[in-house]
């Protein structure tokens, strides 16, 4: 094993240099990592399999060219609940904020002088952007003391500039944890709390966000996810979450972190909403590389029965550490789909133990290229995200490369769970949310560890790049939500959403709202799903 002294050399020959606490911390981090790259290494690789850059090619969509996604019918039915009400939205976003300290920027003066196009989709209708992604003419912190004086963006993100052409308007950049990957607790900004209990954490790294579209306060906003950061806090708010296929919406205009692993995507309480907006975020923009072109993608309506479509249920490691409660919320999904035609069928994961942490070698490797041009404010930081992404810098090129090729040996394995079934259903996150300040999670009385529990599940994703839907499935006896995940097929986030859809249409977990919602100022706009 190599001592904390040697890597902190290594570091510094590689153009890092850490103070003596840096060193310790990545020292242990790189120990704790160290028994899983150590099983990597052990399992060969045949020289005809070894190419990594076969992960990329499993992202491949079928074919159909570019089309324009079709009109979705909800879109008036969201503009006549929620244009106009930008004003409201931002009296209501400044009182949240007050009680959970979602918010790093309330874009009042930005938000009352837009004039979106008439007549257009999203006419007036109000959303929240993590501050991760640019607004143009807002400066992005990414909840970094290094980036508090940053310059204003020249230009909106595209996931922000498709939406603002449809008629909606920005109103916040929303708290986050420090370039979407330190901890609970940045310090620019301090922990955005659950608007289901104050005392608890709404999730990272899309964590004001959630918050606020739980509160009510937006019908919807924007987020990114690395390893879980869209799907995890909406598990932990009672949203709808996407982590859509890896190259599916353009990344143009958000703080990188991970390119392997990191994708932007939707938040709201339903998946007719998520699925109005991946239809206007999806598609190439031009500028970032992975974006392919696209077939049209159908409207998220609700199917009358579910007849023909398989369910595979894995067991093991994706479901051994899971509450009761979060168990019981799969077991009444699963339910309701079976009650609607859906047949359940077998289909295991082998290698989903490795997902977990392999996923983190890549993404610390890739975050810690990314901050080296920054590595002289690294004192500046969280001290848990130089933790986190220092331990990256020493990731020797063979055992990055041997995490890639895993990547494609996950998918194999995917495919061969796809082969009999439509999509994979667990636990979203294996327990309600997290009591602050210390963010463990609580199975069943047990105290977990956040980092070893929360993305068990939501990592697959990401590494493979397959697509994930989170949807509320009922709460736990402490009041707090419980969420299922869909996984599906690469480039068919359809079936998931129109799965979401069914089961939403049938039940009503995801209406509730928390009692810090009528706090803030109801009455609330009306239903419009």
């Amino acid at each position: 094993m190599t001592s904390a002294d040697e890597l902190g050399a290594l570091a510094a020959r590689l153009g890092y240099t850490l103070d003596p606490e840096q060193v310790t911390a990545m020292g242990e981090a790189v120990a704790g990592a160290e028994a899983d790259a150590a099983a990597l290494r052990a399992v060969p690789v045949p020289m005809t399999a070894a190419d990594p850059g076969a992960g990329d090619a499993w992202l491949t969509p079928p074919p159909g060219g570019a089309a324009p996604s079709a009109a979705d019918p909800l879109a008036p039915a969201l503009r006549q609940a929620w244009s106009g009400r930008v004003p409201e939205a931002l009296e209501r976003l400044e009182r949240l904020h007050g009680e959970l300290n979602c918010t790093i920027r309330v874009l009042r003066e930005r938000a009352l002088a837009q004039r979106p196009p008439t007549g257009s989709p999203l006419e007036g209708v109000p959303f929240a952007v993590k501050d991760v992604i640019d607004v143009a003419g807002v400066p992005t912190t990414a909840a970094s003391r290094t980036r508090a004086d940053a310059p204003p963006a020249a230009e909106s993100a595209t996931v922000v500039a498709r939406l603002e052409a449809a008629g909606a308007i920005p109103v916040s950049k929303d708290a986050t944890t420090e370039f979407a990957v330190g901890g609970p607790h940045p310090p620019l900004t301090g922990a955005c709390r659950n608007p289901w209990d104050v005392e608890r954490w709404a999730g990272g790294s899309s964590t004001g966000t959630a918050a606020a579209v739980a509160a009510g306060v937006v019908p919807f906003g924007l987020g990114s996810d690395v390893g879980g950061s869209v799907r995890l806090p909406a598990a932990w708010c009672g949203l709808t979450g996407l982590k859509p296929t890896a190259g599916a919406i353009p990344r143009t205009g958000s703080v990188p972190l991970s390119w392997t692993t990191e994708t932007l995507g939707p938040l709201a309480r339903d998946a007719r909403t998520v699925g109005l907006l991946f239809g206007l975020l999806r598609g190439p923009d031009g500028r970032d590389p992975r974006v392919p072109e696209l077939p049209p993608l159908p409207p998220t309506t609700v199917p009358a029965d579910l007849r023909g479509l398989r369910i595979a249920r894995p067991q093991g490691y994706l479901t051994e550490l899971c509450d009761s409660a979060v168990r019981s919320g799969v077991d009444h999904l699963v339910d309701v789909l079976t009650d609607a035609g859906a047949e359940v069928v077998a289909g295991d994961i082998p290698s989903a133990h490795r997902a977990l942490p392999i996923g983190y070698q890549i993404v610390f490797a890739e975050a810690a290229s990314v901050h080296r041009a920054d590595q002289a404010r690294w004192p500046d930081y969280d001290p848990v995200t130089v933790r986190r992404i220092s331990q990256g810098i020493t990731t020797p090129a063979a055992d990055y490369l041997r995490a890639l090729q895993f990547r494609a040996e996950l998918q194999r394995e995917l495919d061969a769970v796809f082969a009999g079934a439509d999509l994979i259903v667990v636990p979203t996150t294996p327990a309600t949310a997290p009591r602050l300040p210390d963010c463990t999670v609580t199975v069943d009385g047990e105290r977990y560890p956040l980092y070893a529990a929360q993305s068990r599940a939501t990592m697959l994703g990401n590494l493979t790049g397959a697509p994930g839907l989170a949807l509320p499935t009922g709460f736990a006896p402490d009041g707090c939500p419980v969420s299922a995940l869909l996984i599906a097929r690469p480039h068919d986030e359809a079936t998931a959403l129109r799965v979401a859809a069914l089961f939403q249409d049938r039940t009503d977990h995801h209406r509730r709202r928390p009692p810090i919602a009528e706090q803030v100022g109801g009455p609330f706009p009306p239903e419009y799903v």
